[in-house]
C-alpha cells in the first residue's frame, strides 16, 4: 500500500488549472511545509529540526474545493499516494529524482481556525444533495405502508 498523511502548513495561495489545453481535467498544485522537533529528555528543551516541503497535487473536484478554500499558511493534513515525479533534461544523462503527493483527501486543521462548510451539489451517487435529501423525506420506508 503506498498511502502518506502529512500535517503543515501550505506555503502559498492556490491557482486551479485545467489541463495542457485548458479544456482538461481541473488541478491545482501546491507545497506544504512541515515543521518537525522533538524533545531531548538529557538536555530538557524541544529541539527544531529543519522544515520539510512536500509537493501536493489534486485532481477534479478536490482541486477545484481546495483552490476555493486554501490560503497561504492554512494548517492542512492531506492524505495521498507518493507519485514519481523525476524528469530527465534535454542534454543530461541522468534524471533529476522527485516526488509528489497525488492527494485523496485534503482537511483544514480548526486548532487555529474555524470555517465555514458549504455543501457542493452531488452526494456521491450522481443526484445533487438537495434532490437527494427531499426524494428521502417523500419516500416511505421498504415494508410500510401508509394507513388508510
Amino acid at each position: 500500500m503506498n498511502e502518506i498523511t502529512i500535517h503543515g502548513n501550505v506555503t502559498a495561495d492556490l491557482t486551479l488549472s485545467f489541463g495542457r489545453t485548458g479544456a482538461g481535467v481541473a488541478f491545482t498544485s501546491f507545497t506544504v511545509a512541515v515543521n518537525r522537533s522533538y524533545f531531548d529528555r538529557a538536555r530538557s528543551t524541544r529541539i527544531e529540526q529543519p522544515t520539510v516541503f512536500h509537493r501536493v497535487v489534486a485532481f477534479g473536484k478536490l482541486a477545484e474545493n481546495a483552490a476555493a478554500t486554501l490560503r497561504k499558511g492554512t494548517t492542512v493534513t492531506v492524505t495521498g499516494q507518493l507519485a514519481d515525479d523525476s524528469y530527465t533534461p534535454d542534454g543530461w544523462d541522468k534524471p533529476i529524482r522527485r516526488h509528489r503527493i497525488e492527494a485523496a483527501d485534503i482537511a483544514v486543521s480548526l486548532r487555529w481556525a474555524t470555517a465555514a462548510i458549504t455543501r457542493q451539489n452531488g452526494n456521491g451517487n450522481g443526484r445533487p444533495a438537495a434532490e437527494a435529501a427531499e426524494s428521502a423525506e417523500t419516500t416511505e420506508p421498504a415494508g410500510e405502508q401508509a394507513a388508510s
